[in-house]
């Protein structure tokens, strides 16, 4: 106990002193003079003592803190699986009110050990005990960053979790739990067993393309065990099917089928990759994925620049005359007097050279940040190229030079290679190297390597670099012409080094930041889901700016138009808005910078799908593998009983006692007033009945 005051308390002494003082002047000095007995001058002295004492605590306001320990339940939390792969879609109900009663026993058996906490997780982790299997995601990590905070503020006793195991998003759910201070125990919902399906895996395309032009498109897919006798891959876009091909299953050789789609001359094609089998497929959910792909409006500028007449020079440029929109500018470099117009790409064959160092070129291109693709050859000056820092150092040239081929590597990434190209490079001749070291910087990437003699080396014979947002790229010999000329010997037609070549050339020239306004919005849009879009504005420096407004509008198939003005965030803009139900919509967005007008239009499908669906087996070897790293217990469905008897003997592992104050202010006291007043009426009543005033 203790004790505090507004005044100090050692008032409270003479307080008392007072008190006595004041009854024995009133009631025991002249003890003769008075008519009452004895025991009534005590009933009465004591009365007044106390309303005197009284009074005097009210002023010095004391207040007494009295501590009490009290047991404190540990918490528990019962996590539930709010996705929409968690109930079989034959008996979603049944489902529903199976687990409901499950869970409802199992608060019950631990409610009087645990406080409980019920919380439902998918993209998001919310308290709530009624679960409604709409989620279209399931984020371990989002849930798992929920139960750290929440064991770091109160004492957690326990976690169960219901789940089928399937993390659509971030990581899985072993990784999620890592270190976890308290056992995790597990029920696996859902249907483990895997069935034959065919499903479209991924799509890979260019993201920007120039208008008119032909890209590639390749489409993965999985068989996932499928007997059937084939399928069709087909290619749609608003108007409809643009290219289909039939994949004969037995016959099936790679993963993958490509097709070559020509590009619109203006704005954004929204695509579906779709698959469709030939005999029933169980799951169809996962059989299309949509996709889109930006045109770009501009003719794209190309500046050919040469040391000296080569054949090389003649095959790149043949084999680029038949991309659209492309215009290529032939120039020798002793007849080079300047740049005339902004170039998308410039490529230097044996260039910088001792005698042409070009550097004003070379500057206005780091400048303006345009790329280059270098053809290295006998007359490329090493101190002058090296100079560049352009992701690449060369050195030691050789005496005469070495003959060597290409060797695919399988790890390169940066843009998809026509259909059976390592069996035709296998045939190409070797190139021409004048010199014998190629450093690259960390994060280039080779998609050639050298093979002299038949000697596989991890020097690079084609490469491409991305310094300081620039790309470059890398013909490490001289000699390419041979593989066109090949081509031409062996298939008639130069088509498959030309399509090669462009890709190439594309890649290079694909620079989005040179799109001064880009409209980013996700590729996979679902109905009902909230949709986040970015935009981009860059100014004539290609620096980012947000000052202009962006206004963006969506229109539907009826024509009804929502409009919406993007919020800034940061150096660009970003603007969230509710789903939509399932359909197409047309898009604009619009701003202006200064004289200049910007306006992106395109096509945005809103998809019923949920990616829960895409391959919807539960994983209970990861549920499996969660309970154990926890020290938990994992159960399967079959077990509910036995889930229930483990938690009716589930004990905490300690009960923390708290110590809790409580504090107690005389003027809180309701009875004081009237005690107050039956003293002194008591007094008053018995001094008159005595005679006495």
């Amino acid at each position: 106990m203790h004790a505090e005051s507004t005044l100090p308390l050692w008032l409270v002494l003479p307080l008392v002193v007072l008190a006595v003082f004041v009854v024995w002047m009133i009631y025991f000095r002249k003890q003769q003079e008075l008519v009452l007995l004895k025991p009534v001058r005590i009933l009465l002295g004591i009365s007044r003592m106390l309303v005197l004492i009284l009074v005097g605590l009210l002023i010095i306001s004391p207040w007494i803190r009295i501590s009490v320990n009290r047991q404190k339940k540990p918490y528990f939390i019962v996590v539930q699986d709010n996705s929409v792969s968690i109930p079989p879609v034959q008996d979603k109900t049944g489902f529903t009110v199976k687990r409901s009663n499950l869970i409802e026993n199992l608060v019950k058996s631990i409610g009087n050990r645990f406080q409980v906490k019920e919380v439902l997780f998918g993209s998001q982790t919310v308290e709530g005990e009624k679960s409604n299997f709409s989620d279209p995601v399931t984020d371990p990590g989002e849930l798992f960053a929920y139960l750290r905070i929440f064991s770091q503020t109160h004492d957690l006793g326990g976690v169960f979790i219901t789940s089928d195991g399937v993390a659509t998003k971030g990581i899985t759910f072993s990784e999620a739990a890592k270190n976890f201070p308290c056992p995790i125990s597990v029920l696996a919902s859902g249907d483990s067993t895997r069935f034959p399906d065919v499903r479209i895996q991924e799509v890979v395309s260019n993201d920007w393309v120039r208008k008119n032009s032909i890209f590639p498109v390749r489409v993965y897919y999985n068989t996932g065990g499928w007997t059937g006798g084939g399928f069709k891959l087909q290619i749609s876009g608003p108007k409809g099917i643009i290219d289909e091909k039939f994949i004969e299953t037995s016959a099936q050789v790679s993963p993958f089928a490509e097709f070559l789609i020509q590009a619109p001359d203006k704005g954004t094609m929204q695509l579906v990759a779709r698959i469709i089998p030939d005999q029933p497929d169980k799951n169809q959910d996962n059989n299309s994925k949509s996709f889109s792909v930006k045109v770009i409006e501009q003719e794209g500028e190309i500046l050919c620049l040469y040391e000296s007449a080569h054949p090389d020079i003649d095959a790149i440029v043949q084999a680029l005359k038949g991309t659209n929109s492309l215009n290529i500018k032939l120039v020798e470099a002793s007849d080079f007097t300047g740049t005339d117009k902004d170039y998308d790409l410039i490529i230097l064959h044996g260039l910088p050279s001792q005698k042409h160092p070009l550097g004003e070129l070379l500057k206005k291109a780091a400048d303006q940040q345009i790329p280059l693709l270098f053809v290295i050859g006998k007359s490329t000056d090493p101190e002058q190229f090296n100079r560049l820092n352009h992701g690449m150092v060369i050195d030691n040239r050789r005496k005469t030079g070495e003959a060597s081929k290409g060797i695919l590597n399988p790890s390169f990434t940066l843009f998809t290679l026509p259909d059976d190209f390592k069996n035709h490079l296998n045939t190409w001749p070797p190139l021409d190297l004048s010199f014998e070291t190629f450093l690259l910087d960390p994060g280039s990437q080779i998609l050639l390597k050298q093979r002299i003699l038949n000697i596989e080396l991890s020097d690079p014979l084609v490469a491409f670099s991305n310094t300081r947002g620039v790309k470059f790229g890398f013909f490490c010999g001289e000699g390419v012409w041979l593989w066109r000329l090949h081509e031409f010997l062996e298939q008639k037609n130069h088509d498959y080094f030309d399509e090669w070549l462009s890709r190439t050339i594309q890649y290079l020239m694909l620079d989005e930041k040179k799109d001064k306004f880009r409209v980013v919005i996700p590729e996979e849009l679902f109905a009902y889901s909230p949709v986040r879009i970015n935009s981009h504005l860059l100014n004539n420096s290609l620096e980012a700016v947000n000052d202009p407004d962006v206004l963006f509008a969506v229109t539907d198939s009826s024509g009804q138009k929502t409009e919406f003005k993007m919020g800034r965030i940061n150096d660009y803009y970003e603007l969230n808005i509710n789903g939509f139900a399932p359909g197409t919509y047309r898009y604009t967005a619009e701003s202006k910078l200064g004289n200049e007008n910007f306006r992106r239009e395109g096509a945005m499908t809103m998809m019923v799908r949920p990616i829960e669906q895409i391959e919807p087996v539960a994983d209970f070897e990861s549920l499996r593998s969660l309970a154990r790293s926890t020290n938990g217990k994992f159960f399967i469905p079959g077990q509910e009983s036995s889930l229930l008897s483990y938690f009716n003997d589930l004990k905490p592992s300690e009960m923390r006692i708290n110590e809790e104050f409580k504090w107690y202010e005389l003027i809180n006291f309701k009875w004081l007033l009237p005690f107050l007043i039956f003293l002194l009426a008591m007094e008053w009543f018995l001094r008159r009945w005595f005679g006495i005033r």
